[in-house]
């Protein structure tokens, strides 16, 4: 995986260097370093980020699938059980 490609993709999808990093287990400031090309990409980083990428994927998903849920548990009244302590913005 190039470098420049990793971040486009990134961008593109809008995922923040904080959650692929969680993703993938590696702290933002070193993802940060990889795409600034501080850090050699070691063979083993680049697995570690192409299956953080493949969850963050699967992580969206789920969440799509359970919002799909809801609109369809609560139609309209969906915004008026949400409670501000249930998401973090």
């Amino acid at each position: 995986m190039q470098v420049r490609k990793m971040r486009l993709l990134r961008k593109k999808y809008g995922i923040t260097r904080p959650e692929l990093g969680r993703a993938c287990a590696l702290s933002t400031q070193r993802i940060d370093e990889i795409e600034q090309n501080a850090a050699k990409l070691t063979p083993e980083t680049e697995e570690k980020l192409q299956r953080g990428f493949d969850l963050v994927v699967q992580g969206r998903e789920n969440a799509l699938h359970s919002l799909r849920g809801d609109l369809a548990r609560y139609g309209a009244s969906l915004f008026e059980i949400v409670e501000e302590t249930d998401y973090e913005l």
